[in-house]
């Protein structure tokens, strides 16, 4: 019997997620990228980031074993200017993206063509394509501004210097407010790899980069010289209605549909969890909606705390700055420690961040695959 086919659109974590799932619930799967190889947007990677994740069960959940691809995090500082403050780092791991052999992509790249997934690179997508696409395509195009605009997905743009290369430290990360920038400074290094960038919803200036570079020399002891300015990075952030698993007839998958954290701009969960939701979409439709409504039932709330409360008290960094002054940084540290483990009293899993999935997430989606 001919297998039935699933054309996907972006060869990067959530495709190849749902590619993988296809594939081994019968499907003939090709994807397709624009890029010449696998790894994702030369622009952006290799990169390394910092997300809060239970590797265990988003593992189970998505029925692929991703924990050789996540390192626990050692420390992860953040700054409010030079005050810092150290948050426990339980669950909290450092991923590598692109296409190196430790990073992910080349993780889910190998399992993939072990299930028999096929890949065409150097495959754009186009209007003239989108016209002519099948039924159930997957679109998983991540953070490319033309495939917003081919399919008329509101989205903002980014700005921001990254710097990025081998290193002669891992499993360490920093966050770094400031009023310079809408958004912060982070840098994440694993696998001797590391990923600086500064990023913002406007335009970053050469003074802001700058002073960041002096932050991280100063506090940090760090000095990272091949910088290069990057425009156009976009995000599903312009409405609160950006969360969409099917538009104009296609399946969207990824940072894409929605699928990422507003506040913090998380987006690994977002790009595993759809990834599996996305292959639901082509063989259980009515489960896979109920999946992403679920995972995405408090973006609109966290989207309007972002843009009409947080926004408002972010570029005030002094009012961050100075209680934890006041109050001693250590001493902020063991409260944060304490009030988390209250919260969080074993340990065993993350604070609930958006996109955390749960055991119960995972019962709950084998009861629904068997009614």
């Amino acid at each position: 019997m001919q297998k039935k086919e699933v054309t996907i659109f972006g060869a990067g974590m959530s495709g190849m997620v749902a590619a993988i799932d296809l594939a081994r619930h019968g499907y003939k799967v090709i994807i397709h990228d624009r890029e010449k190889g696998f790894g994702g947007d030369p622009r952006y990677n290799p990169s390394v980031h910092t997300t809060p994740i239970d590797i265990a069960t988003t593992s189970e959940y998505i029925g692929i074993d991703v924990s050789p691809s996540f390192n626990p995090l050692i420390r992860c500082p953040i700054y409010f200017h030079d005050t810092c403050i150290h948050p426990p780092v339980d669950m909290v791991f450092a991923v590598e993206r692109g296409n190196r052999a430790s990073s992910l992509d080349t993780l889910l790249l190998n399992i993939a063509v072990k299930e028999g997934v096929e890949f065409e690179f150097n495959s754009e997508l186009s209007l003239e394509k989108i016209k002519g696409l099948p039924e159930n395509t997957i679109i998983a195009c991540g953070l490319r501004e033309d495939a917003y605009q081919l399919l008329g997905i509101p989205y903002i743009p980014c700005y921001g210097w990254c710097s990025m290369g081998e290193c002669g430290f891992s499993d360490y990360a920093w966050v770094w407010f400031d009023e310079c920038i809408t958004e912060y400074g982070y840098m994440t290094a694993t696998n001797n790899y590391y990923f600086d960038l500064l990023f913002s919803l406007t335009p970053v200036s050469p003074e802001a980069l700058q002073r960041y570079k002096s932050f991280t020399k100063r506090m940090e002891g760090v000095e990272h010289e091949n910088w290069r300015y990057l425009v156009g990075g976009v995000v599903p952030m312009a409405s609160s209605d950006n969360p969409r698993l099917r538009h104009r007839g296609l399946i969207l998958c990824g940072t894409i549909s929605g699928f990422m954290d507003p506040f913090a701009w998380f987006g690994i969960h977002g790009g595993l969890l759809s990834g599996k939701v996305a292959a639901m979409a082509v063989y259980d439709p009515q489960t896979a909606q109920r999946e992403f409504d679920r995972f995405n039932k408090n973006f609109k709330i966290v989207h309007f705390l972002k843009r009409h409360i947080w926004s408002k008290l972010r570029p005030r960094v002094n009012m961050f700055e100075k209680p934890i002054s006041l109050i001693g940084a250590s001493r902020l540290d063991n409260l944060i420690s304490k009030m988390m483990r209250r919260v969080n009293p074993h340990g065993t899993k993350p604070l609930p961040f958006p996109y955390t999935v749960t055991r119960q997430d995972v019962q709950n989606l084998r009861q629904n695959a068997s009614l």
